[in-house]
């Protein structure tokens, strides 16, 4: 079971898969709060200031790669270095590498088992220090 003081942001503009996302997440005793689109991941990240972010690549506005460069860039070390996780159906090595230059800390496909999930969100805050 997870440490329940961690919050996760969902970020995803489909709300059933925020909804999903959310439900594993809570399951395992997570704080989760959630955000429709780029605007409202990084207006959140700002406020809530999360120790993971769960990151769609494919949004309308700025996209999951646009969000997570401007989270990289940001001036406050506690926004800047949060992991950052991409949960996307894009899957081909160009995508994969544009995270991975951009700083991501895991990349999963869609579609995933909500337990591998819990699994790479449980690897992510151990590697935490």
């Amino acid at each position: 079971m997870a440490d329940s003081t961690k919050s996760i942001l969902v970020v995803d503009d489909n709300e059933d898969i925020r909804g999903l996302l959310s439900l594993v997440l809570q399951k395992e005793g997570y704080e989760v709060n959630a955000a429709v689109d780029g605007a409202d991941a990084l207006e959140k990240a700002n406020t809530l200031k999360p120790d993971l972010i769960l990151l769609d690549v494919m949004m309308p506005g700025l996209s999951g790669l646009e969000v997570l460069s401007a989270i990289r860039e940001h001036k406050d070390k506690k926004i800047n270095e949060v992991p950052v996780m991409m949960i996307t159906a894009k899957s081909t090595i160009d995508d994969i590498d544009a995270a991975v230059e951009l700083g991501v800390s895991s990349y999963i496909v869609k579609p995933f088992r909500p337990a591998y999930l819990a699994e790479k969100v449980q690897e992510i805050f151990s590697e935490v220090i």
